[in-house]
């Protein structure tokens, strides 16, 4: 064989290999689960307890064993909630995306490693039928083992996904309702029709739904930044209980075998940061929703404190200060958001 036809065979059988290697690591995975969900609550709760409880503590905790690690011996010293705070300035170091899963779908993640599979071998396979230096008959078998690959590995289109699957089921979702209602009933049951007025004013009821409403698409989404957080994990290595983490798992993983591979016939791909992206809509999203439903958000913010203690000044209390919040809030994402950007390619896990 010519260097050329060296060169292509390597790099397609190693790529469909260690894609093959990558499947059979999906195949133990639940089809559907809440633990990433579950766990970032977990991790929420400790580091809000360990938080107040450091704040009061870690400066004479540590002082004591300061002046105990004077004399022989040593004791480690305790950091509190910093172990919690190092751990998401190193997620956002390591380029993931500023954001905790929610719930994981295996389709939804197979759908996203299955169109990155796609996309690498049909660049290998336009590489191919253009270069000049391979023999035919080489060609011709490479041609047909990577047709055998593309057709095992093909992902169905999001557009035709989007039109087909997610649009009827919402535009669905009033008759899904009315009918669960109609099943619920049937058994001698009544569904409540006006929760919300029964707790609190019918002014905050309105208020309430329309700020469901509205954050309503920003969760939805949630769905898929998961499986694409989970597809991440899965090509850096992370564990099966951690896949929806990648933030937690250091080094490039598979990334940089990927990489080594078709940098050997000349190829240079980068992932798409798909899971920047959508955290991009949802924080656009969410802003736009504040400027929409601002007086209904007024209102939950005063409703909360007359609730709450009407003597009280709560964080959020009041039309400037939730402003101040929003915009702080707003500066320190975008700020979190290019340092992930920027750091992704740089650490070479993409």
């Amino acid at each position: 064989m010519s260097n050329a036809d060296d060169a292509f065979v390597q790099a397609t059988d190693s790529l469909i290999a260690l894609y093959r290697s990558l499947e059979r690591r999906t195949l133990d995975l639940p089809l559907l689960t809440l633990m990433p969900f579950l766990i970032t609550l977990w991790s929420t709760f400790k580091f809000v307890f360990f938080f107040y409880v450091g704040l009061l503590l870690i400066v004479p905790v540590n002082f004591v064993i300061l002046l105990r690690n004077a004399f022989p011996g040593h004791w480690s010293y305790r950091p509190f909630f910093l172990s919690h705070v190092y751990y998401v300035l190193l997620w956002i170091w390591r380029g993931e995306a500023p954001t905790v899963p929610f719930v994981f779908i295996r389709p939804l993640m197979n759908l996203f490693m299955k169109s990155h599979f796609e996309s690498r071998l049909r660049r290998l396979r336009l590489a191919i039928v253009l270069n000049d230096e391979l023999s035919d008959a080489k060609r011709l078998a490479l041609l047909s083992r990577l047709d055998g690959a593309l057709e095992r590995w093909k992902s169905p289109r999001f557009g035709a996904l989007f039109y087909t699957v997610v649009l009827p089921g919402v535009i669905s979702l009033p008759a899904w309702y009315k009918q669960l209602v109609e099943f619920v009933e049937s058994f001698g049951f009544r569904m409540p029709t006006d929760v919300f007025a029964n707790l609190i004013s019918e002014k905050m009821s309105t208020s309430i739904l329309i700020l469901l409403a509205l954050i309503g698409p920003g969760y939805l989404l949630a769905l898929p930044l998961t499986a694409f957080l989970a597809k991440r994990g899965l090509f850096l290595g992370s564990r099966p209980d951690r896949l929806c983490f990648p933030g937690g798992q250091g080094g490039s993983g598979i990334y940089s075998k990927e990489r080594e591979i078709l940098d050997g016939v000349g190829l240079r791909l980068r992932e798409a940061p798909i899971d920047l992206w959508i955290f991009a809509v949802v924080f656009a999203l969410g802003n736009f929703i504040v400027v929409l439903a601002w007086d209904h958000l007024i209102a939950w913010n005063e409703w909360m404190q007359s609730s709450l203690n009407p003597d009280m000044e709560i964080p959020f209390g009041g039309e400037n200060q939730l402003l101040i919040q929003i915009i702080l809030q707003a500066v320190l994402f975008a700020i979190v958001f290019f340092v992930a950007a920027l750091r992704r390619g740089r650490a070479g896990r993409a």
